[in-house]
């Protein structure tokens, strides 16, 4: 039997947890008989996912220091030996990297964001420059460097030196069945009888301060809901407060089940200037909600028009829902009123946005992902069973 090491940070609420518990949940039976998967949580935090039970977890205390991460990884690698370790997240994939490189595991590292606008919205000048040193050398450690989508996969090569011919790009898979089911439960929320929603964390890179905005000078008649905790909770909260609107717009916080609220909106809105591909808006295409989103320099344009971002100033109505330029509220009010006012268009993007989802279903994506994994893997008939004399791995 082989060992496979999963690694992330910890397991809270964002669509990275998620997509490591659904990759799991897809795994099947005939794998689970001959693949011993092992999760590694770096930091010792409240867990928001449940791993499935037949999951080995073990989880360090990093405290989010990639210092320790390195140093628990390695103790923790060492001690297991696997024939494979693959790593979702920035830190994770850092220490992953350099750990498996010390170790001589294969290692595939997973990137689920576009990575230099994150660290361009965190940093100027040497920091920058700096904060890009590492995410560097770990891609071109890893034996296989995985984008979650194809604007995250270029920008691993042109920004980070990843190399083309081991770099691939492999969507989120979704469970369809499962998230209708949950959005058919009861709400948690008392909801408006109509609204729009939006779901993110409320962090600078969600822009949720130009959504408010693009909303207010729609004048549409639904309400905005919007989903998600943050670090802006309490500017943005002033915002909506100065201007009256604390009647039309509704910040709920968390929701432990977001789909039974997002299945009874009208439209899901997005004005996001980060994204690798955005959980969020696929799981409220899977409940055929028409969607409006910002052209970021990744996702959403690989989603509702099967291009690369185009970058233009005007709004897009393509093929599978509305895309709008970053940081314009006026086009994103006019995207709202389009939807809101326009029940055919309403109910055409709801149609396309539906089946568009399909092609994310966890019964295609997660077997690819899973192919790919075994083709990285170590054979068992290589196994390690010694250390030379610099303490790697090395095979029989």
């Amino acid at each position: 039997m082989q060992t496979f090491v999963f690694v992330i940070n910890s397991l809270g609420s964002g669509g990275a947890e998620r997509v490591l518990v659904n990759l799991l949940n897809a795994m099947g039976g005939e794998r689970r008989s001959r693949i011993d998967v092992h999760v590694i949580l770096l930091d010792r935090e409240p867990e928001m996912r449940e791993l499935p039970a037949w999951v080995h977890k073990h989880v360090l205390d990093s405290r989010r220091s990639l210092a320790r991460s390195v140093a628990g990884l390695r103790k923790e690698l060492g001690r297991m030996e696997p024939d494979l370790v693959v790593s979702f997240l920035v830190r994770a994939n850092i220490a992953s990297a350099l750990v498996c490189r010390w170790l001589d595991i294969p290692c595939v590292v997973c990137e689920r964001m576009h990575l230099s606008s994150h660290l361009e919205g965190r940093y100027t000048g040497a920091r920058l420059a700096l904060a890009k040193i590492l995410p560097r050398v770990a891609y071109r450690l890893a034996g296989r460097a995985v984008g979650v989508s194809q604007g995250v996969s270029d920008d691993m090569i042109e920004a980070f030196g990843a190399d083309p011919a081991r770099t691939l790009t492999i969507v989120n898979p979704y469970d369809l069945d499962a998230i209708r089911a949950e959005g058919a439960r009861p709400p948690e929320f008392h909801l408006p009888p109509r609204f729009i929603v939006a779901v993110g964390r409320l962090e600078p890179s969600k822009a949720m301060h130009v959504l408010i905005d693009g909303y207010l000078q729609s004048g549409i008649e639904p309400d905005l809901v919007i989903l998600g905790e943050g670090s802006c909770r309490e500017a943005l909260q002033a915002r909506i407060n100065a201007q009256g609107a604390s009647g039309r717009i509704h910040m709920l916080g968390y929701a432990a089940n977001p789909f039974a609220i997002t299945a009874r909106a009208e439209a899901y809105v997005s004005a996001s200037t980060n994204e690798g591909f955005p959980n969020a808006m696929v799981e409220a295409m899977v409940l055929g909600l028409p969607v409006i989103a910002t052209d970021c320099r990744s996702g959403p344009s690989e989603i509702l028009a099967e291009r690369p971002r185009l970058n233009q100033r005007e709004v897009d109505y393509a093929e599978h829902g509305i895309l709008v330029p970053e940081g314009d509220p006026a086009a994103l009010a006019e995207a709202l009123r389009s939807i809101s006012h326009d029940p055919a268009r309403r109910a055409h993007y709801s149609a396309k946005a539906r089946a568009r989802s399909a092609d994310f279903s966890s019964d295609v994506i997660a077997v690819a992902m899973w192919s790919m994994l075994e083709s990285q893997a170590r054979v068992p008939t290589r196994r390690r069973t010694r250390r030379d004399a610099g303490g790697r791995y090395r095979p029989s």
